[in-house]
């Protein structure tokens, strides 16, 4: 049994024996940039052999994305780089799996055949008259022909019970075959047998997404753990300098091949689709409303990273360096990143729904809701590391004499010396209720005429109340935010402004508000504030 198996698996590596030069043996790879995309930046260089000025990549080829994939020579030697189509002559090895093939693969040597109930054969296997191309058929009729000592034979190969070899058999059986190829030229200007080369692309099939730990360890100190989970679909990493690179990449015309490689990649390559890191790309989750970074908190000490990967700021791009990692293609692995103490405050927020400008909308009373609006307690996550944090899942957990999972939600994308808000429950005993009504109507104000009809507006100023009620046992922090459409006037608690840029051509503009406050144990507030805004007549 022992001995079936290894000639199994002497025969499973020799049937991938390769043809030609290979590009994964004459290059090393001397750095990977992993994007959180699902694309990753190659950088290698090896030393190929050369025949007539000309080093043929044959297997291995890189899917470089179009643009990308650049080969230079340090010598200065290349001329150009060609690729096409070509029929190649390949030989392997494999596992000789029925007794035909083992008379394939012992041409000369002696046997015993034993057919039938009682038939026995002896002599020396000379040919056996299935070739390759035929056997597909031959197997269908179950039909064997071989010769031994001179004389052919033609039979039901089940009609043959058992073959006794007077020597150790060969189980491996020679194929021959001829196979269409992709290849790609390299070719130089001398005609050096050696030449070195180097090679840098873009591809698909590599990717890392930050998942992030913290840990609570006081009312406001965290212990932040970043890991980079890596998933490698593309090639083995072997011993190999790893980036993993914080920001938005931008590579413009990188969507399809590259014209030299497209004839390799369905044969070589079948990527991850990039649609799955979407939702974590720092284009989408950075911070949306500028005054999230307005509110300032001092703590009394400053935080302390306890560990972490080297890192270096490359223009708006941030490279955690990983030196000597390892993965298999197929791979995942988890990579340690940084591990640092911060400083939290923990806030208590509340998103109010976006007004209209329908002129049914306003009336002339008060009118709140019965259900008040959900609020969130959250935490400020103080970036006070010479890290950015990069968007990503986090898991929070509260550390005192037994670790108690608290809640995951997003940490976005926070720069140093920045801040960002991870939820961590809903706050049941946190009431926050919001109504309007209209204090002043003035009829067709404005006019606009579009295909040659007139559209009148009126001016509405509006009072709006926010109620927030605090049922816990403790002073709260209060984030409330809001976005509101029209001209703003006055409110009673200072508000943070962000106005949105007005693309749609609306006679009013939009602002997100927000209010940082905070409300005494057992006490209400009540935020009361104006704007005015044009409906249609």
């Amino acid at each position: 049994m022992y001995n079936k198996l290894l000639f199994l698996l002497i025969g499973l590596g020799l049937s991938f024996q390769t043809f030609g030069q290979d590009v994964k043996k004459d290059f090393k790879t001397s750095s990977i940039s992993i994007f959180k995309n699902g694309t990753a930046f190659f950088i290698k260089s090896g030393k190929v052999n050369t025949e007539n000025s000309v080093y043929q990549m044959k297997k291995n080829i890189p899917p470089a994305l179009s643009g990308t994939y650049w080969i230079t020579s340090p010598a200065g030697e290349l001329n150009f780089l060609s690729a096409y189509m070509d029929t190649l002559k390949t030989q392997k090895e494999v596992v000789a799996n029925s007794i035909v093939d083992m008379l394939n693969a012992n041409l000369g040597k002696k046997v015993r055949l034993h057919i039938g109930k009682e038939e026995v054969i002896e002599g020396t296997v000379q040919d056996v008259g299935i070739k390759q191309a035929d056997q597909a058929a031959a197997a269908r009729y179950n039909i064997v022909s071989f010769r031994m000592d001179g004389q052919w034979m033609t039979l039901l190969s089940n009609e043959i019970r058992r073959v006794e070899f007077f020597e150790q058999p060969n189980q491996l059986l020679e194929q021959k075959n001829q196979e269409v190829k992709p290849i790609l030229e390299v070719n130089f200007s001398s005609a050096k047998k050696e030449q070195a080369l180097d090679m840098m692309y873009l591809s698909k099939g590599l990717n890392w997404t930050p998942i992030y730990l913290i840990e609570l360890t006081g009312e406001e100190k965290a212990r932040l753990t970043l890991r980079a989970e890596v998933v490698n679909n593309i090639e083995d990493i072997e011993n190999t300098d790893v980036n993993f690179v914080v920001g938005v990449p931008n590579f413009s015309y990188a969507d399809d091949y590259s014209a030299l490689i497209d004839l390799a990649v369905p044969e070589l390559f079948q990527a991850r689709s990039a649609g799955s890191f979407a939702n974590l790309s720092n284009r989408a989750q950075t911070q949306s409303i500028g005054y999230i970074l307005a509110q300032d908190i001092e703590f009394a000490t400053p935080p302390a990273v306890t560990s972490g990967l080297q890192g270096s700021a490359e223009e708006d791009l941030y490279f955690y360096t990983m030196k000597n990692m390892s993965l298999k293609k197929g791979g995942r692995g988890h990579y340690p990143v940084f591990t640092a103490d911060i400083n939290i405050a923990h806030i208590y927020e509340c998103n109010l729904p976006q007004n209209n400008a329908q002129k049914n909308y306003y009336q002339s009373d008060y009118l709140f809701t019965p259900n008040p609006n959900k609020v969130f307690h959250s935490i400020k996550v103080v970036n006070d590391t010479p890290y950015p944090f990069t968007t990503g899942p986090a898991l929070v957990v509260k550390k005192e004499t037994e670790t108690k999972p608290i809640s995951q939600d997003r940490l976005n994308y926070t720069s140093v010396n920045g801040n960002s808000f991870v939820k961590l429950t809903e706050a049941p005993d946190v009431h926050i209720k919001q109504a309007e009504k209209a204090t002043k109507r003035e009829e067709r104000v404005k006019k606009l005429t579009k295909n040659k009809t007139d559209y009148y507006y009126d001016l509405i100023t509006v009072e709006g109340q926010v109620k927030a009620k605090n049922y816990k046992n403790k002073k709260i922090d209060l984030n409330i935010r809001r976005a509101i459409i029209g001209e703003l006037k006055k409110s009673s608690t200072k508000w943070l402004k962000a106005e949105r840029i007005n693309t749609s051509g609306s006679l009013n503009k939009t602002t997100d508000v927000c209010w940082e406050t905070s409300v005494k144990a057992g006490e209400e507030l009540t935020i009361t504030y104006s704007y005015q805004i044009y409906v249609p007549h």
